[in-house]
């Protein structure tokens, strides 16, 4: 037994050195200038802030979606305290029309500057 196990694992080794020397480059004619550290140094720090801005927006949109159903619980539960005094008519909920720079009115500095 302790001879076919022997076998078995000298022919993986043999498979392992074989699969290795044939990926593995023997001379790499490549060259990597001072730029291309700083290049890959961007792209990380890149994609680190990237991923993080991605959570925080995330987290803002998850957040907001568990305040939007319990605030809208409440909502529905101060209504039934109020009874019928829920509806409000057009003239209360409008709001008053924002009034132009050029058309606001006169202080009283203004007024004595005349």
């Amino acid at each position: 037994m302790k001879l076919k196990q022997l076998a078995s694992r000298i022919q993986t080794g043999i498979l392992f050195a074989a699969l290795a020397w044939l990926f593995l480059p023997q001379d790499a004619h490549a060259y990597l200038d001072p730029g291309s550290g700083s290049y890959i140094f961007q792209v990380i720090v890149a994609a680190s802030l990237g991923a993080l801005f991605t959570l925080r927006v995330l987290w803002a949109r998850i957040m907001g979606f568990f305040r939007k159903r319990s605030s809208g619980s409440e909502e529905v539960a101060s209504r039934f305290t109020q009874g019928s005094k829920t509806s409000i008519s057009a003239a209360e909920s409008a709001e008053p029309p924002a009034v132009p720079p050029s058309q606001r009115p006169l202080s009283e500095k203004d007024d004595n500057r005349r």
